[in-house]
């Protein structure tokens, strides 16, 4: 006699209403009456909703639900299982490589947002794919290399994107009514939001308004840099816009509800004292608002290479894990990608390592959880597509791109 039989349905609800997310995942293996117990709160109320809000951390949490439709109904539900299948990402979780079929020369860049795949060339074209890679849209603005592109986000709109050339950025709508802005050297996308950095030192946040047929910049805060003795690194991410200049760390919130002007000065958070020779090459990633990459090359006979990871918490805190490499992956990482609670690192020999970071403190680049083999030129660029029962890595080098199909092997997606 099951459990279901004793009790009544009305109590065992009450119950599973106060259980977490893991737990309500335990009962559905039960019995086909535990299972349907589930399912049917599930339909009745936000249960999962409420278990993504309250276990998942909040910056996990927002690339979730960037990548899912608004308009599914169970949303929240994928969302929650997806993250605990990631929390072991040896045992729960089965890879398989699927080379891309579109043939496309000299590639630079890959970027995946809701029906669309864009690829960006040396030559300066962009091509843009159907999920099933099907030819969309081709463009190609200026004859030099795409740096880098991201889809524009209005309320799951994703039919615009903005191209990032060596000196300028075009917003392209996929029609004749292109806006460029020239002297760019620095930028980042979040949504709507653009904040780039002119060559004479200038920054600007940017909210982008479509009106269907021409965009509208309305511009939301502006500063100035002067004497920058480094290279300077910006990062826009929900609500928040990260600074590194002079290797000093600086942020501003914007606020997302309003299109006036709104003028302020960047607050110091913290300076970064990197542990790297002042003789190496660094340049800066910054992930999210709080953790900040700097990667530093020493061409000298040694030939080492270092990854110093900076960790920013409250009260201008900041922590710092430096590692070697060379000495730990025998390779130089070309890819830094992050995705919710896993870190991908790719490297110039074709390999992708993968690593849970649920806590950054903890982070040990030499206690990789998977590594992949992909192929044997350099990884230049990593995106991500969450699917109904899979998430999909799109990891390209310069000749090819392949599809990184991951299951979960519990089957709870």
């Amino acid at each position: 006699m099951t459990l279901t039989m004793e009790l009544p349905i009305e109590l065992i609800e009450k119950i599973l209403l106060k259980c977490d997310g893991k737990t309500l995942r335990t009962a559905r293996d039960v019995s086909y009456n535990w299972k349907d117990l589930v399912e049917y709160l599930s339909k009745k109320t936000s249960i999962w909703k409420w278990c993504c809000n309250e276990e998942i951390p909040e910056k996990e949490l927002v690339d979730y639900v960037d990548k899912y439709d608004r308009s599914d109904s169970e949303k929240w539900k994928k969302i929650y299982n997806n993250w605990s299948s990631w929390q072991n990402l040896q045992e729960d979780i089965r890879y398989v490589i699927v080379s891309s079929p579109a043939e496309i020369p000299r590639i630079s860049c890959i970027t995946v947002s809701g029906r669309f795949i864009a690829v960006g060339s040396e030559d300066g074209r962009v091509k843009i794919f159907t999920e099933h890679w099907k030819p969309f849209y081709t463009s190609r603005h200026k004859a030099t290399r795409v740096k880098k592109i991201s889809f524009i986000d209005w309320e799951n709109n994703d039919t615009c994107c903005v191209i990032a050339y060596p000196r300028a950025l075009v917003i392209d709508c996929f029609n004749d009514n292109n806006t460029f802005i020239e002297d760019v050297i620095n930028h980042s996308v979040y949504k709507n939001y653009i904040c780039f950095e002119k060559a004479r030192g200038r920054i600007n946040i940017v909210k982008i308004h479509h009106d269907g047929n021409t965009n509208t910049l309305i511009q939301i805060w502006f500063s100035r840099i002067y004497s920058s003795l480094y290279p300077n690194c910006l990062n826009i991410w929900n609500g928040i816009c990260t600074i590194v200049i002079n290797n000093e760390v600086q942020q501003f919130h914007y606020n997302t509800g309003e299109d006036s002007v709104q003028m302020g000065e960047l607050i110091r958070k913290a300076k970064l004292k990197t542990s790297l020779s002042l003789t190496s090459r660094i340049t800066y990633q910054i992930l999210r608002d709080d953790i900040i990459i700097a990667l530093g090359r020493d061409d000298s006979f040694t030939k080492e290479e270092y990854i110093e990871f900076f960790i920013l918490g409250p009260n201008d805190e900041c922590s710092r894990k430096l590692f070697n490499t060379w000495d730990t992956l025998r390779s130089f990482v070309t890819c830094i990608f992050v995705y919710a609670n896993t870190l991908l690192l790719g490297v110039d020999t074709g390999d992708v390592y993968f690593y849970n970071v649920s806590c950054w403190k903890r982070l040990d680049i030499r206690n990789y959880q998977k590594k992949i083999i992909v192929g044997r030129h350099p990884i230049l660029s990593i995106d991500v597509k969450e699917t109904q029962k899979e998430r999909r890595f799109y990891v390209t080098s310069n000749f090819c791109i392949h599809e990184l199909r991951c299951y979960d092997t519990t089957g709870y997606i």
